[in-house]
């Protein structure tokens, strides 16, 4: 019998996922806060570049559509960090990409700024003081 020299593992996989989450202290609707990025790119594959950002969902979408800033922001980073949801959970409101394995796994200066403006939008929604520093 001969062993497989490149076996398939079956076990955890080495996954990750950064979630940024604005907490809330009131009730929120589920419907308002759920959105996601639908991008408009050019090319393809690995030559596949950001060129446009709608953002489709609930209430927040008109906030994020109308920033023009925030929109020039996303569409300077790669395919795979510009796809960004926002999702209520309990007790705050999360912001997240898509899973990454270990190689992949970053957070860029840009990416960070996008998120923490998007956070500021949804702190604006929600009508909530800025935090001091």
């Amino acid at each position: 019998m001969v062993q497989d020299l490149n076996p398939i593992s079956w076990g955890s996989q080495d996954r990750f996922q950064a979630h940024f989450v604005v907490k809330t202290h009131h009730e929120i609707s589920e419907k308002n806060f759920l959105v996601m990025s639908k991008l408009e790119t050019r090319g393809y594959f690995a030559s596949k570049r950001v060129t446009g950002v709608q953002w489709i969902g609930g209430a927040l979408v008109d906030a994020l559509n109308f920033d023009n800033e925030l929109k020039t922001m996303m569409t300077k980073l790669s395919y795979k960090d510009a796809q960004i949801y926002v999702e209520p959970t309990k007790g705050g409101i999360r912001i997240h990409g898509n899973w990454k394995d270990s190689h992949d796994f970053t957070m860029t200066k840009e990416l960070f700024a996008v998120y923490d403006r998007i956070a500021s939008h949804i702190k604006n929604e929600l009508s909530s003081p800025p935090v001091q520093s």
